[in-house]
């Protein structure tokens, strides 16, 4: 026996957040949600980009790499849906360009 004795213990932690590293089961349940939920919007976005790249004119020209030889032919290369840089206000709230 020590000089201190026998300790008691004063912690009022479950044994579940004791073992996963001093985090509660809802605590964890929410983090793993949200990283779920992150995953997936961003499956959500890359198949949005896929499938625009896919369904522009551009890709099925011959000589794509070209410059357009003339103004229709610009408007043409570029009528399918743009995508927009987020306003300042956006930018400050932490949206990216996508």
């Amino acid at each position: 026996m020590t000089e201190t004795g026998f300790m008691s213990s004063t912690n009022s932690r479950s044994t579940a957040s004791v073992s996963s590293g001093g985090r509660s089961w809802l605590q964890l349940l929410r983090s793993v949600s949200l990283t779920i939920a992150a995953a997936v919007a961003e499956c959500h976005r890359a198949n949005g980009t896929m499938m625009q790249r896919r369904l522009a004119p551009d890709r099925y020209l011959p000589d794509s790499g070209q410059a357009p030889d003339d103004y229709a032919e610009f408007l043409f290369r570029t009528s399918g849906p743009l995508t927009h840089e987020p306003t300042a206000r956006q930018r400050a709230a932490g949206r990216s360009l996508r």
